[in-house]
């Protein structure tokens, strides 16, 4: 499936507003099955524009979240060592 580049940056704007990938080709006026096998596809431009959409708006939750936990909010903190838990095996 070919995008093109203005309906990729709106996939990656729809994305960090966290819509749902249907919702996402509802609003670009394509076809919802294609568009979401397309998101679970390696290397497809449309994965990689929603994935960069998702990741920056949780880059911007975790930011929030550590500078919280840094200033003192118990479940704040709790919630950034569940996160930091889940990275062990990776690690």
């Amino acid at each position: 499936m070919y995008l093109t580049q203005e309906q990729l940056e709106q996939v990656e704007e729809m994305a960090y507003r966290c819509f749902a990938p249907f919702l996402i080709a509802i609003n670009l006026e394509l076809d919802e099955l294609k568009f979401i096998e397309n998101i679970f596809i390696e290397g497809t431009d449309i994965r990689k524009s929603y994935y960069k959409g998702l990741i920056r708006q949780q880059m911007e939750i975790r930011d929030a979240l550590i500078k919280a936990a840094h200033n003192g909010s118990n479940p704040s903190q709790e919630q950034l060592m569940k996160i930091m838990e889940n990275l062990k095996p990776f690690i």
